[in-house]
């Protein structure tokens, strides 16, 4: 919560989901310990058939048939919930690891959104 002009606000986090024409490839990077960073309030929503515990921190891979090359960024689990049997919402938050990885990403999505 942050404190303006006597009134209590909640900070929120957005969630930019990943679009289907998107290629997103998930690994676990085990052995690291990567802190969220927590001065940005922006996070990632992907769809995926896998549960993911909260908490798990791993290597996202971006890509697209029509790019060559992809973006990768490590991030970590926030939240997985189950969408119906075979679906599952995962809520990933950036780590304090590629901050100039951010903006790619967000653009990559609003173009291909």
């Amino acid at each position: 919560m942050i404190a303006s002009e006597g009134i209590l606000h909640r900070r929120t986090m957005h969630y930019n989901r990943i679009p289907n024409t998107i290629t997103v490839y998930l690994s676990q990077l085990n052995g690291q310990n990567l802190r969220l960073a927590e001065n940005i309030l922006k996070g990632l929503l992907h769809r995926t058939d896998s549960p993911v515990e909260p908490g798990t921190i791993l290597e996202l891979k971006l890509g697209t048939i029509s790019l060559s090359g992809t973006i990768q960024i490590p991030v970590k689990v926030i939240r997985c919930d189950k969408i119906s049997e075979s679906e599952y919402d995962l809520y990933m938050n950036y780590t304090e690891k590629d901050f100039n990885k951010i903006q790619e990403i967000e653009e990559l999505i609003r173009d291909l959104s």
